[in-house]
């Protein structure tokens, strides 16, 4: 996974620097953008949480020349970002903006002559998150102890997981560590804390020491969304994917419950997870039970977790999709108008809580649509991809076109191909989009130039996810000559 700026600042205001290393400063101030600001310019609304973290952590190393500069930048970046708070759209947020973003401004108090008006309706949201929480059991691997570290105070062992975590946050773990200082009946578990933070900076994959994701471990939903990607581009019954198919499968197969399967053995099991898996079982003539979604069912849509604020176009359509191919089509209507309600006059879906890629969220919600009598959606989805390539074949929601955006296009036109819908340019669309892909396929290489469209505390980049999608396309593409 990608290192993510909110954590690592997080990790290092709290606990200090790792064996009096600093160089994780330095790496801090080199992901400031000349903005003065943190996280991807392209998405605003993503870069308050990492912005206000970093600065908080550097606080502590204004006696470094280049760190003073770097603080009243970002203070100054901040001041801009603040009118865009003040029209709260919820569904527009970061993963647990209105409880994290109130807790930094309160932690940065006066400095910066930051103005608090524009936050307010924000305030008042994460005021009523807080008391939803309240309600809410409170024991290790729930979704809701992934920010103990804007509200925990008193370190219970019974927070703590099976992965050594609080809330598979290193956030939340760190804070927990601190707050457990001087109390010798916990210290095995703050070893196993320290354990897991180590843990998580190796998932990284990065050289640099300190530098922690914005969650771990990620197990089962790496695996999960593996095999989708495989099941969306057609190719579950590749020969040569076979044994390692059937290895990833034995894993998820294992670990699913009757309550459906998380993120990993130690976190609530959620609607996004049991769906891929419930569909990937149902594809490779496996046993599904169709109430294992149900359970996930809220009104007119699907959610991850209990307490969710916004809900989620893909998480739904996957759902619909899986329940589909189960043959349990009776009262998906409503569904479907839910997702027919999301989409805009573009023809796309741009919003969703759990990926920023408007392709990303327009793929998935069209895949819901499939099988049903709502063909002009998709119709108008299928034109809005179309006409979105670029000249040289790619795609990409802001910028230059990349390979995981142009892989979300190329295994929606894929789908759609192959499930009967006629239309001359996705033939045409396809081609293109091949010549490029293979111009730009590139294994092994670094970080540089690959997007995070992943949402969380901060966007963010899901390495074998991201891969797994790109080469799916590009061996559907193959395999379709």
């Amino acid at each position: 996974m990608s290192p993510s700026v909110y954590d690592t600042a997080q990790v290092l205001r709290i606990l200090g620097p790792r064996d009096n290393d600093t160089s994780v400063v330095e790496w801090l101030l080199e992901q400031q953008a000349e903005d003065g600001g943190w996280g991807d310019a392209a998405f605003p609304l993503h870069r308050d949480i990492p912005t206000l973290s970093a600065i908080l952590a550097l606080r502590g190393f204004r006696e470094q020349a280049p760190v003073a500069d770097a603080i009243q930048a970002g203070l100054a970046f901040l001041r801009t970002q603040a009118p865009l708070w003040a029209d709260l759209v919820v569904d527009e947020l970061p993963v647990a903006a209105e409880i994290l973003l109130p807790s930094l401004l309160k932690e940065l108090g006066e400095e910066g002559d930051l103005p608090r008006e524009p936050y307010a309706k924000l305030m008042a949201l994460g005021e009523r998150k807080q008391k939803i929480i309240a309600k809410l059991p409170m024991r290790a691997g729930v979704p809701w102890i992934h920010v103990w570290e804007t509200w925990g105070a008193e370190p219970l062992a019974s927070l703590m997981d099976g992965a050594g975590s609080i809330g598979h946050s290193a956030s939340a773990t760190a804070a927990w560590i601190k707050a457990a200082e001087g109390r010798p009946e916990l210290e095995s578990f703050v070893q196993r804390g320290q354990d897991y933070l180590r843990q998580s900076m190796r998932s990284t994959g990065m050289e640099q020491s300190g530098l922690v994701p914005v969650g771990a471990p990620h197990t089962y939903f790496e695996q999960s969304f593996v095999l989708y990607g495989l099941l969306m581009a057609g190719l579950l019954d590749e020969p040569a994917l076979a044994e390692p198919v059937r290895a990833v499968l034995g894993d998820l197969t294992r670990a699913l419950g009757p309550h459906g399967i998380g993120m990993s053995d130690y976190f609530l099991q959620d609607g996004d997870d049991t769906s891929a898996v419930v569909a990937v079982m149902h594809a490779l003539g496996l046993p599904a039970d169709a109430a294992l979604l149900r359970r996930f069912q809220k009104d007119d849509h699907f959610i991850a977790y209990p307490g969710e604020m916004n809900s989620s176009p893909t998480l739904t359509a996957r759902c619909v999709h899986a329940l589909r191919m189960l043959g349990e089509t009776d009262g998906l209507e409503p569904f479907h108008q839910y997702l027919i309600a999301r989409q805009e006059p573009s023809g796309r879906w741009s919003t969703d809580k759990w990926n920023r890629s408007w392709l990303y969220a327009t793929f998935h919600s069209v895949i819901g649509l499939i099988g049903s009598e709502h063909t002009a959606p998709v119709l108008k989805a299928l034109e809005a991809v179309l006409s979105a390539q670029s000249e040289e074949g790619g795609w990409s929601s802001v910028g230059e076109p990349n390979m995981t955006e142009t892989s979300y296009a190329v295994l929606m036109l894929g789908y759609l191909e192959r499930h009967g819908v006629h239309h001359a340019g996705i033939t045409r669309a396809l081609d293109r989009a091949s010549q490029w892909m293979m111009r730009q396929y590139s294994p092994f290489t670094g970080r540089e130039g690959k997007v995070k469209c992943w949402i969380s505390k901060e966007l963010y980049r899901m390495e074998r996810i991201d891969s797994a999608f790109e080469l799916s396309a590009l061996l559907m593409l193959r395999r379709r000559g």
